[in-house]
């Protein structure tokens, strides 16, 4: 099942990072007033799609949040070496908007793992304080 995961969220990111590197320039822009709007699709475009890849995955009820840790995990590591080495891996992006990116990046990752746990459905004997 993680493994499932792991590999459906490695192609996930592969799509992501291949549409930033030819058309990121369209979605990080240096403007200011569009920076927060950009800043704030990360959270709904991560739990869209999240919901979405949980739903291909078609996991047991209750093994949601393993599925998301296994999405999730391809974009927190992965886009650490890219937020690093982002003059390379995006040639086309102003070279400033690496923050940008990066903190993206993260809030990407983290709705994914947030829809996982919001999905995850428990058994009673497991809602006990």
């Amino acid at each position: 099942m993680i493994m499932r995961a792991m590999g459906l969220g490695f192609l996930l990111w592969l799509a992501v990072a291949a549409v930033f590197r030819f058309g990121g320039q369209y979605f990080f822009v240096p403007e200011e007033s569009l920076r927060m709007v950009i800043f704030l699709s990360a959270p709904v475009a991560g739990a869209v799609l999240s919901w979405i890849m949980l739903k291909l995955l078609g996991e047991a009820s209750g093994d949601e949040g393993e599925a998301a840790i296994g999405l999730a995990l391809p974009f927190l590591l992965l886009n650490g070496f890219l937020t690093h080495e982002f003059p390379n891996a995006f040639p086309n992006i102003d070279a400033t908007l690496d923050a940008t990116f990066g903190a993206w990046s993260l809030l990407f990752g983290a709705s994914i793992l947030f829809m996982g746990l919001w999905t995850t459905k428990l058994a009673p004997q497991d809602e006990r304080l």
